[in-house]
């Protein structure tokens, strides 16, 4: 049974087999390949998947949909999604990813691309394969063929391609992936740098048996903070699930926000091309756009997530991009993110720098802030309606949920874009602003619950 709640902002997600099953993959593939068709796009997919534990028969059945559909289908096997990405992008072809990200073990779901990694959200394509799969109208068509495919060598040369290996300086590391997909891509790479890497879960196991594959989570980063504390490391770094988002742990095992990684990497990048465009999401921190100001960089805001921040970063030919999740986006990397990406960035930064991951990370902190808080509650956008009417007179806007300015603080509240969650971000001048707002703004929300 296909279930519209399954089909969210910027890709498909549920939980299995109650939400999403064999039988949703099938339609969900099959109604790819007529929409692929109708758009006149090339006739091969390249698929690949996780290595949740249903993600093998959700792809066979995937794969059975888009042949079924009259198109080829290249099987990329267990990989990265910045991998799915890079090869939509390099060899022109139209893509898929099933993958559930930072999602628990119970989760599964299908980030879908046309060619040249052109992904697919509700107003781009998402709607429309929706409708398709739900009517079942499949047109006679020759069944297409199935073949292997691995870009694995390919993406290692491209990723390294951002620094220059030589100039990489000898240092000890700790990586944390977490059970995930990244570990034995991650093991290829650090093989041609001079590093000394403590390998923290490397090994793919789709239960994640040690802790969940979301490094946002403080909880999920304890066995990196752990090892780097106890071990005298240049810095930590924690990978997702499938590869796209990274969490960087600094040399006294402290979590740096992607927010002020965020900051650090802009400035690299405004040093490299001054003037340039970069793109934050609504939810970060005001170092961001301020650090962009100050370093001659034009701060462009957008909505969160990966299909917006992409599609932004595109559209003004932005040099990097940011989001509070720990995704990390590429002028160079076809405007995609990449955790394999950004820990690379990282190494060059501090390689470039006799300071410590802490000492930069200093300059940055300059504000407080909640982590994201999420409430579950029963219709998350009347939420943000009902509290907005709370906030009138105030500096607001409406780009993703509700946005409150003010000198001394700011706060965003949205509905999440994966899961049925409202989330609040708050950040202010000084602590004791901190918790007032956030005492605040908890108590309206627990009147709507």
């Amino acid at each position: 049974m296909l279930h519209d709640s399954i089909f969210k902002a910027y890709d498909v997600r549920g939980i299995y087999p109650e939400e999403l099953d064999e039988s949703a993959a099938y339609e969900i593939g099959r109604a790819f390949a007529v929409f692929l068709t109708s758009r006149g796009e090339p006739r091969q997919v390249i698929v690949g998947r996780d290595i949740r534990l249903s993600s093998p028969v959700l792809t066979r059945t995937f794969i059975d949909g888009v042949t079924d559909g009259g198109l080829d289908v290249a099987d990329a096997g267990e990989t990265t999604v910045d991998m799915i990405y890079f090869a939509s992008a390099a060899l022109h072809l139209p893509a898929c990813m099933i993958t559930a990200s930072h999602n628990p073990k119970q989760w599964n779901g299908f980030k879908l691309m046309a060619k040249d990694l052109d992904l697919l959200g509700q107003d781009s394509g998402l709607e429309e394969i929706k409708n398709l799969a739900a009517r079942k109208n499949w047109p006679e068509t020759e069944k297409g063929k199935v073949t292997k495919e691995s870009v694995t060598e390919e993406f290692i040369c491209h990723a390294l391609g951002f620094i220059d290996a030589d100039l990489i300086r000898p240092m000890r590391i700790v990586a944390d992936t977490g059970s995930g997909s990244v570990g034995p891509l991650l093991k290829e790479v650090i093989k041609k740098l001079p590093l000394e890497c403590k390998a923290l879960h490397f090994d793919p196991d789709g239960n994640f048996p040690y802790h969940e594959p979301n490094p946002s989570h403080d909880a999920n980063l304890e066995d990196l903070k752990s090892e780097v504390r106890a071990g005298h490391y240049h810095f930590g770094c924690a990978f997702d699930g499938d590869g796209d988002r990274a969490v960087f742990v600094d040399e006294n095992g402290n979590a740096l926000s992607p927010s002020i990684t965020g900051a650090i990497m802009a400035r690299y990048f405004l040093a490299k091309s001054p003037g340039d465009n970069i793109v934050y999401g609504v939810s970060v921190s005001r170092i961001v756009p301020e650090t962009i100001q100050v370093y001659g960089g034009v701060p462009i805001r957008e909505r969160v997530g990966h299909t917006f921040i992409k599609r932004k970063l595109h559209e003004v030919d932005g040099i990097f991009a940011c989001e509070s999740s720990g995704h990390y986006f590429f002028r160079k990397n076809f405007y995609a993110d990449s955790a394999i990406i950004s820990f690379l960035i990282m190494l060059d930064i501090l390689s470039g720098t006799k300071k410590s991951l802490s000492s930069l990370a200093a300059a940055f902190s300059k504000y407080v802030s909640t982590p994201e808080i999420n409430f579950k509650v029963a219709d998350p956008a009347k939420a943000v309606q009902e509290i907005a009417k709370k906030f009138e007179g105030f500096n607001t806007d409406r780009l993703d949920g509700l946005t409150v300015t003010t000198e001394d603080f700011w706060l965003n509240l949205r509905s999440s874009n994966t899961e049925p969650l409202l989330r609040l971000t708050i950040e202010a001048k000084d602590e004791l602003i901190l918790e007032r707002v956030k005492k605040d703004i908890i108590e309206l929300i627990k009147c709507l619950s």
